[in-house]
């Protein structure tokens, strides 16, 4: 039973620290931390009524916080620095995905290849993939792996070049997932866009932007800008 004595800031102190460190709201496993840590601080609360308060707790904060957005980083190891890294924020935006993937590719190389299996593991279970791709000479091992399991719930993109300059390109690197949470950053799908430059982006909690990247990359394929591969 609940003590007397609750102490609810220390709940919602714990909660917002989970919710800032995970960005995961609908995601039981990320409240695991705090369980633990109010079950010590209260040990008359029993894990079901801590889990109801935490999630009627998620529940509001994710009407009332608007947009968030926190800087990601790509840096070496060695660098002491306080964000979160930028493969490990892709590789959770991805885990977690449940309708639909947005994802566009200046550099996709081989280092990439256990989040493209990632990619097509969701669409096997349903979620919708738009891969938007710069150069599709040099991505043919990603465009044959993906046609493997080609079907309604994957679509390959290419950047048509245009005339008279040789230098344009499709340099945007972003990652748009569920039409909530978008990812915009300087670091190709490579190991040193992942690993080894000094990369930054910022990942953006807002339905009303992801939205508006949607918009525009529909509108640069009615534009002819992008043709569908697949």
């Amino acid at each position: 039973m609940w003590h007397e004595d609750l102490g609810i800031d220390v709940i919602v102190q714990t909660l917002k620290d989970e919710i800032e460190q995970y960005r995961l709201l609908n995601a039981t496993d990320a409240f695991k931390k705090s369980l633990i840590l109010i079950q010590k601080k209260f040990p008359n609360c029993s894990s079901g009524e801590i889990m109801d308060i935490l999630q009627m707790a998620c529940k509001l904060y994710a009407c009332t916080s608007g947009e968030q957005c926190e800087l990601v980083i790509t840096a070496p190891s060695s660098f002491k620095l306080k964000a979160r890294k930028t493969k490990v924020v892709v590789n959770n935006i991805l885990l977690y995905a449940e309708r639909n993937i947005t994802l566009t590719g200046y550099s996709i190389s081989e280092y990439f290849g256990e989040m493209i299996e990632l990619i097509i593991q969701k669409s096997t279970q349903g979620v919708y993939v738009n891969l938007y791709l710069n150069d599709t000479q040099k991505h043919q091992d990603v465009i044959e792996r993906l046609s493997t399991y080609a079907s309604k719930f994957i679509k390959i993109f290419s950047y048509n070049q245009q005339d008279g300059d040789k230098m344009s390109a499709l340099h945007a690197k972003l990652i748009v997932v569920d039409g909530h949470t978008s990812l915009i950053s300087s670091a190709n799908l490579s190991y040193h866009g992942m690993q080894g430059n000094v990369e930054m982006g910022v990942l953006i909690e807002s339905p009303e932007k992801a939205r508006e990247i949607e918009s525009l990359l529909k509108t640069l394929r009615e534009q002819k800008v992008f043709k569908k591969l697949r």
